[in-house]
């Protein structure tokens, strides 16, 4: 299907007239030729068409696509749950799919995935994994001046192998500068927060406090709305943690508890194991 062909359904699905389409600035000869495939449009005037759809880039991208799903978000996800389960077959399944879409397309978001993919793989295999896949990922987030939800999922997916903590650190001071510039484009603060949640933990474990109470602060000085559920349970993990481990306060482990809790009640069950296993890990089976 072609652009032209998309605009036309979408125009037609959403009952919108050729006028408002066009408006004032494209000509309504040249939008018809476009919708039949017949002649091609700038890329300013074809913005200005996805404007007038009132439709956003990525809906338009899966009206195009006829709601098949994103490769990249399906294998992510994939990737994640086989890891979450120690699933080595999947995680093989998933880096060949990877390494094959790479060398089809040379996108680097695919080869990104399945250097994720090997990573994990060795991780739960215990086998060592090669250093080149990890300098590339560090190397495409330290060059990259704005961020967006591609590199704060790609930091966050990466974030146990980068190495060091100031490495860290240094990265996520980064990515908090690109999200308060564009703070506005991200509908949902969840893969932010759970970037600063895992990076809080690390922090703990390495008994490096202070900068740990300076990310819960950043994190929990933010305006959250209500609807974002997900990140309002993050940020009162983060405080329990904080209360717990730094202040050693009975509420700390009240506020862990109830994150934990919630995320039960909720029927997120591989995210309330994984939390399960941080309490262990941060505060001792015992506790």
């Amino acid at each position: 299907m072609s652009l032209g062909e998309t605009v036309r359904r979408i125009r037609k699905m959403k009952r919108i007239k050729l006028k408002y389409i066009c408006g004032n600035e494209i000509d309504n000869g040249n939008y018809w030729r476009f919708e039949q495939g017949k002649s091609s449009i700038s890329a300013d005037t074809f913005y200005q068409i996805i404007q007038n759809l009132n439709v956003s880039m990525e809906e338009f991208s899966l009206y195009h696509n006829n709601f098949a799903p994103d490769k990249l978000s399906q294998w992510g996800k994939r990737m994640i749950k086989a890891f979450q389960v120690l699933d080595h077959e999947q995680l093989e399944t998933i880096a060949k799919l990877t390494l094959d879409e790479f060398n089809k397309t040379q996108q680097i978001k695919y080869q990104h995935l399945y250097y994720l993919a090997m990573i994990y793989l060795c991780s739960i295999k215990k086998e060592p994994f090669d250093p080149t896949w990890i300098s590339q990922l560090k190397d495409y987030l330290m060059n990259c001046e704005q961020w967006g939800y591609y590199e704060v999922s790609l930091f966050n997916n990466s974030l146990f192998c980068l190495g060091d903590l100031d490495t860290i650190l240094t990265l996520y001071k980064r990515m908090y500068k690109s999200y308060l510039r564009s703070k506005s484009i991200h509908k949902t603060p969840n893969e932010e927060i759970m970037l600063a949640t895992n990076i809080i933990a690390m922090c703990l474990m390495q008994k490096s406090y202070s900068k740990a109470q300076e990310i819960n602060s950043l994190i929990q000085s933010q305006e959250i709305e209500e609807r974002s559920m997900f990140a309002r349970t993050l940020l009162l993990w983060c405080d329990g943690l904080i209360n717990k481990i730094v202040y050693k306060k009975d509420e700390g482990l009240e506020q862990i508890n109830m994150t934990i809790n919630i995320m039960e009640t909720l029927k997120m069950d591989s995210t309330a194991k994984m939390f399960k296993r941080w309490k262990e890990r941060l505060l001792g089976t015992n506790k």
